[in-house]
């Protein structure tokens, strides 16, 4: 009897040359799975395109609630952007899809999983540490990555087996939380990418010439309405992606850093994401100090990294979580959003924990503010500063280019 494998499966052209490399060169009996996270796809066809592969099962899986609720809202509240510019769409999908591979082959009773990553790329590395986290005795099989396949020779292989021809050479990955764009012309970094790969925001040619508003309600760091209705995350998500894409919002043309110490252009498209972070960071900026915003920002820096880097379901993510879980017990208001010409403005804020106190802050009032104290303030403000001027002036002047030009002393 075949030894099966598990293979993550979304019917593209890399998946579906692992599938027949399992097969044919292998030896495995292939089981399909395809989880749907909002690529959405005609998934009756995927399964029906696994089975005529070779596959012996094809299973697709709904998981977009469980993925906005434990992976996404996770890193909404961490305010995780990798590298402050990438909303993390894709990496954030990879442990779910591990943790469903992990469940699937142990009801199948597979002794492997697989996945159709290259060894160039950052995925390999989120399914392959969450498997083994999540499962260390499971094989893990790459046949792309194994095989050094190059991808013109999955273009051949498509054309072979389909019995038709493409010119489309993009790498595409898409889910609720936004859709990424590789391979081909995207490789050259001095060209405009083609509008032709954009299917999410409109050109801001073709966007509405009127501004659209929106109120986005959270709580603990949570959008729970938008404009006083109430939503679940994952319809907010939809929503915002709907409007959002219609006004041009979310586009992201990035240099990006990869795990493997390879640069990589990568072209991202998540107007919800891009809403949501920016709404839910006012709200922080209004109700947090700046100690907690400081330490949050740093926590922040981190957490993506840790969700980049595929290290998902390890300690260090838990204890990164309770600090953000603690941070988010204040973050409860409305953030009021202007979205024209794929621009994202925030125009007003309000919450009950609101640390803004106009009465103290306005230069027309001086209730609660006693100006005087600011002359002293000053003064012990920059002490350390004179001090060290006062007793180290040489070193200073001997060291640092703009201490140069001090006067002297009197």
């Amino acid at each position: 009897m075949k030894k099966k494998v598990v293979l993550a499966y979304s019917g593209g052209l890399d998946t579906t040359l692992s599938l027949n490399l399992l097969k044919e060169k292998q030896g495995y009996d292939v089981i399909t799975l395809t989880i749907n996270i909002g690529n959405e796809k005609n998934w009756e066809e995927v399964k029906q395109k696994a089975i005529e592969m070779g596959a012996i099962d094809s299973i697709v899986v709904d998981l977009k609630e469980t993925f906005a609720e434990d992976f996404v809202l996770y890193a909404l509240q961490a305010s995780a952007l990798y590298e402050n510019r990438y909303p993390l769409a894709t990496a954030l999908a990879r442990p779910l899809m591990a943790k469903s591979l992990v469940n699937t082959a142990g009801k199948k009773g597979a002794v492997a999983v697989a996945h159709g990553c290259s060894g160039k790329g950052n995925d390999q590395l989120r399914f392959e540490h969450a498997i083994a986290s999540l499962n260390p005795d499971l094989d893990i099989l790459a046949p792309i990555r194994d095989g050094e396949v190059k991808r013109t020779e999955s273009l051949r292989f498509l054309k072979q087996k389909e019995g038709r021809d493409t010119d489309d050479v993009f790498s595409i990955d898409e889910n609720i939380w936004g859709r990424s764009i590789e391979c081909g012309i995207i490789e050259e970094e001095w060209i405009e990418p083609p509008s032709s790969i954009y299917s999410m925001t409109k050109e801001i040619v073709d966007t509405p010439d009127k501004a659209v508003y929106l109120e986005i309600k959270f709580e603990y760091g949570k959008p729970v309405e938008i404009n006083g209705i109430q939503l679940s995350f994952l319809q907010i998500i939809e929503e915002l992606n709907a409007i959002g894409g219609l006004h041009g919002v979310g586009r992201v043309d990035h240099m990006e850093s990869r795990v493997v110490g390879i640069k990589s252009r990568e072209i991202y498209e998540a107007p919800a994401a891009l809403i949501l972070h920016s709404a839910h960071k006012e709200l922080e900026y209004l109700n947090l100090t700046k100690r907690q915003l400081d330490l949050k920002k740093y926590i922040a820096d981190l957490y993506a990294d840790l969700i980049y880097q595929g290290l998902w379901y390890t300690g260090f993510h838990r204890d990164l979580r309770m600090y953000i879980l603690s941070t988010q017990t204040a973050i409860h208001g409305t953030v009021k959003i202007k979205l024209f010409k794929g621009n994202v403005s925030i125009v007003g804020r309000k919450s009950e924990y609101s640390l803004y106190d106009r009465e103290i802050s306005s230069y027309e009032t001086f209730d609660g503010f006693d100006s005087q104290t600011a002359t002293g303030f000053i003064k012990l403000h920059g002490l350390e500063s004179v001090i060290q001027i006062r007793k180290q002036k040489d070193l200073l002047i001997g060291n640092t280019q703009s201490f140069k030009s001090l006067p002297e002393e009197q």
